[in-house]
């Protein structure tokens, strides 16, 4: 028997992705803030959407914000080959769209998404990617200055944030945002019988009993899944 004692009273937000809840403890602390790290094609930006389809299907208001410059309908088309997407979802507002592409400073950007955090009260928020605006700003102090103020902004907020990083692993303790992250997940790429095939990893989660080690991740027209075991 569980001892009641010991047992987690931590507020969750489910991902809605099969299998990650489980290696959650339930899912995401809410509020927190989550560093989806990876190479590019490991599944990032599908995780990370198809949660937040998952959070409007259950009236949990949602915000994707894009730092890189592509069009909001390419997007969309790419999302569109999931069954986890709706454009009646999109339609009722539940999941708001949100370019930062163009903005040049730190500040700009900081004021632009704390002011349309305030007026869509996100649940979940979702930023992708980082890369481009640490390029913009030259990874230096304005840089670490704009994320450390957006990020306790938007928990103050009481939002779980996906920052989404294309980084290696062996980049990762390089990266500012691994040390202000309150949970980190790797994504991958691994060599198994002459086929490239995905990985996941959590690698910490603040305040929670998660799943160690990796595990193997299908990709299908459903979305992301995780297997409960390394494949």
């Amino acid at each position: 028997m569980r001892d009641l004692s010991k047992m987690d009273t931590t507020e969750r937000l489910k991902t809605g992705i099969p299998g990650l809840d489980e290696m959650l403890d339930g899912g995401f602390p809410i509020p927190s803030t989550i560093l989806l790290s990876g190479e590019p094609g490991t599944g990032k930006t599908t995780l990370a959407v198809q949660s937040l389809f998952h959070g409007a299907r259950e009236r949990e208001s949602g915000l994707y914000i894009s730092a890189v410059s592509e069009p909001r309908w390419v997007i969309q088309k790419f999302l569109s080959q999931y069954d986890f997407y709706s454009q009646r979802i999109i339609e009722s507002e539940l999941l708001q769209f949100l370019d930062i592409s163009e903005i040049k400073n730190g500040e700009d950007i900081l004021n632009k998404v704390i002011r349309n955090t305030k007026r869509l009260q996100p649940r979940r928020i979702v930023i992708d990617s980082i890369n481009p605006i640490r390029s913009k700003l030259g990874g230096g102090e304005e840089y670490r200055e704009l994320m450390y103020d957006l990020l306790s902004s938007l928990k103050g907020y009481g939002c779980v944030t996906t920052l989404i990083c294309e980084t290696s692993y062996s980049d990762l303790s390089k990266l500012s945002e691994a040390y202000l992250a309150d949970g980190i997940i790797i994504c991958s790429y691994r060599e198994v019988e002459s086929s490239r095939k995905k990985y996941l990893e959590v690698l910490k989660m603040r305040g929670t009993d998660h799943t160690t080690g990796m595990r193997a991740v299908n990709i299908s027209q459903k979305g992301l899944s995780i297997y409960p075991e390394l494949r």
